[in-house]
């Protein structure tokens, strides 16, 4: 029988959970196991795969997007084994510890704060109640009914702890998101932020660092998210990671949220060495607006941001994701248009739009009265209004949001948008989302389930009435067909040459060396079913892949496969 289960519930399938492997990683006298499931599986089926051990002590790893359901699985459970007892943990529970006891009867125990030590305190005491008051962070029942705790959570030494991951499960994880983390804490305290709770920041030795980004490496990981809050405060010891990851020369893909001004020209020069798809950013803008960056208390130079972004994506190999938050303070809708458009002018592969969570804890909730916030009484805690921006203002925000992931974000209208934005066919890309969101609306698009084919259908009939819609529809297709698919649908027009012409010239072998490589020892009448040829204006053309002749022809013929185009020459 198992000591202990603990119970992780992510947000998707793909992702893990980091604080249920490293809480096993320390328990290493006892015999721990791992349940771990997503929210979209059925309740029963998350209990069941909880029961299936005879264990008797259940651990649960608590976040807002999991709360609700950890406590209906834990009661499940707690009704099924009545002499099971219930551990929760986790930043969705450290801040209400005693409520929590009080409202919900099935729950044995509450540790706040960081667990390693905790848990392993709670095991050795075999549930003696007088162990319980020296347990750091823990929140438990007196024989009276009464709720008691004991000292405060203890702060680890990261360098003691024992490394989350084994040999053992690296195949299982292979294809899923890998969670790190090389230290604890952030040196900001921004008001919506539950690391601005933590004191200081607390870092891993650098040589153990390369150890385990060399363990991910050599496992073949698909992407390794290092969940430090700020990588690059200590700029020196950022250098060193990425050197070491771009020196290594792997093929894992890892996760940095980075602060954007905060990186100097040497650091920007050692990027560009990075081999692409080797590193990607996820950096927190949040707003543009200055009274609102310092009402949340961050020190932005919104200048040096820009020019740090630019310089990175000038080079191509770095994917970047920039952040911003609807609903903070003072940010009424026409603000947060200005933000939009000020961090989309820097052309990011994402741009996230998130909505302010005004979280347990953090001083952004304690200051609802001062700026008139109503948010969601349950978790996420998402922004409903407040005194800047009404709860309309903000679903209208969240519909844009949506059609910002499907087509800026999907990265598959790259070029058509690009050229609706530089040609100014709209005041601003936030006018064009607006409007865009508005005839989604009014044609009733976001409550039906829209397939690939259907979201650029619709963008080539919201396009309709532009001027210069031609080379518009021409731009949509392109992107369309970078896509890799040897299907045209019907409302593309097919500039495709004749049949009998392609044949030839896929018999030519020199052809397919130069255009389709990665065919070369296929048959022709193989590589036909593989590609797509289509006609483009020399306008086009031009955009695309700058001038390629020196004769203004005008068409040319461009070959598609696997994603890849090249202009036919």
């Amino acid at each position: 029988m198992k000591d202990l289960v603990l119970v992780a519930i992510n947000a998707k399938y793909i992702h893990t959970n980091l604080a249920v492997r490293s809480l096993k990683a320390q328990l290493c006298s006892y015999d721990v196991g791992i349940t771990e499931v997503s929210i979209n599986d059925s309740i029963h089926r998350m209990a069941e795969h909880c029961l299936v051990s005879s264990c008797l002590t259940f651990g649960f790893s608590c976040y807002i997007w999991n709360m609700e359901l950890v406590l209906k699985i834990a009661e499940i459970l707690k009704k099924s084994r009545p002499e099971a007892k219930i551990i929760l943990g986790g930043p969705e529970v450290s801040f209400d510890p005693d409520e929590l006891l009080k409202t919900h009867g099935f729950i044995d125990f509450i540790i706040t704060g960081e667990g390693e030590t905790s848990l392993e305190m709670l095991l050795d005491s075999k549930h003696d109640p007088k162990a319980f008051k020296d347990t750091p962070g823990l929140w438990f029942r007196t024989m009276d009914c009464g709720i008691a705790h004991g000292p405060s959570e203890q702060t680890m030494d990261l360098d003691k702890l024992n490394f989350p991951y084994s040999q053992n499960e690296l195949l299982s994880l292979k294809d899923k998101i890998i969670y790190y983390e090389t230290m604890r804490g952030c040196p900001y305290h921004c008001s919506y932020c539950l690391s601005s709770t933590g004191q200081g920041v607390r870092t891993k030795a650098l040589e153990q660092v390369f150890k385990d980004l060399d363990f991910f490496m050599a496992g073949g990981m698909k992407q390794v998210k290092l969940v430090d809050r700020t990588f690059n405060f200590d700029i020196n010891r950022a250098k060193a990671i990425f050197n070491h990851i771009i020196e290594a020369g792997g093929k894992t893909n890892f996760h940095f949220e980075m602060t954007g001004d905060q990186l100097d020209d040497e650091l920007i020069d050692l990027l560009k060495k990075a081999q692409p798809g080797l590193i990607q950013f996820e950096i927190g803008v949040q707003s543009t607006d200055l009274t609102t960056l310092k009402a949340i208390g961050r020190q932005t130079n919104l200048s040096q941001l820009e020019v740090n972004v630019k310089k990175i994506l000038d080079e191509k190999n770095i994917h970047i994701h920039l952040d911003l938050i609807a609903g903070l303070p003072y940010e009424t809708y026409e603000v947060f248009k200005t933000s939009f458009n000020r961090i989309i002018a820097l052309k990011p592969d994402m741009l996230q739009l998130g909505f302010l969570k005004c979280l347990k804890g953090t001083r952004i909730r304690s200051e609802g009265e001062a700026h008139d916030y109503y948010y969601m009484s349950f978790p996420p805690y998402e922004i409903i209004s407040n005194a800047y921006i009404s709860s309309s203002e903000l679903y209208r925000l969240r519909n844009i949001e949506i059609l910002v992931d499907r087509y800026f974000n999907s990265g598959g209208f790259k070029q058509s948008l690009s050229y609706l934005f530089e040609m100014n066919f709209f005041k601003s890309a936030f006018d064009f989302f607006e409007q865009f969101s508005d005839y989604w609306t009014t044609r009733g698009y976001y409550d039906m389930g829209k397939s690939k084919e259907q979201l650029y259908e619709i963008f080539l009939d919201f396009l309709e009435g532009l001027d210069d819609k031609s080379m518009l529809a021409e731009s949509v297709k392109f992107d369309y067909l970078c896509l890799g698919t040897g299907h045209l649908p019907h409302f593309f027009e097919n500039t495709s040459p004749e049949k009998e012409w392609i044949f030839d010239f896929l018999k030519d072998a020199d052809n397919v060396l130069k255009y389709c490589p990665d065919f070369k020892t296929l048959a022709p009448k193989k590589i036909y079913t593989q590609v797509k040829i289509q006609r483009f204006s020399s306008s086009l053309i031009s955009t695309v892949f700058g001038q390629i002749s020196d004769d203004h022809q005008i068409s040319y013929l461009v070959i598609f496969y696997q994603g890849k185009s090249l202009p036919i020459q």
